[in-house]
């Protein structure tokens, strides 16, 4: 099948289809458009932080499932009643309203939209 350029049709012949998507131009799409300091620093400060948070989170993580480990012993063996674990709960979750607006404020500084932030967290989180 042959396809003719013609300047008042405007159709497009496959030979100026391949010249117009040639390879350089592919590529400069993919490139990072310079490797100055700014550049850098505006994908490590995401991936940093992302490692940070994770390394965070995952400790947190084990602090809070030590601490469920061993309220759960003390109630097993007899030193605690599941009364006294269940009020401070639940004093802290009738406080927790006031604590949203801080929450959200410390959770806007951080760029949860950036795959380098994603990254860095999941690899922060299962290193």
């Amino acid at each position: 099948m042959k396809w003719f350029s013609d300047k008042n049709t405007g159709t497009i012949a496959p030979k100026e289809i391949i010249r117009r998507t040639s390879l350089p131009e592919q590529l400069a799409f993919i490139l990072p458009p310079d490797a100055s300091v700014t550049f850098i620093l505006a994908l490590l400060i995401p991936l940093v932080l992302g490692f940070l948070v994770g390394t965070v989170v995952k400790g947190a993580l084990k602090v809070g499932a030590a601490i469920a480990i061993i309220v759960i012993l003390l109630i097993f063996v007899g030193m605690l009643t599941p009364s006294q674990v269940i009020q401070p709960i639940v004093s802290a979750f009738k406080s927790g309203p006031a604590l949203v607006s801080k929450v959200n404020q410390i959770a806007g500084y951080l760029p949860y939209s950036s795959i380098l932030f994603i990254i860095g967290l999941a690899v922060g989180f299962f290193k």
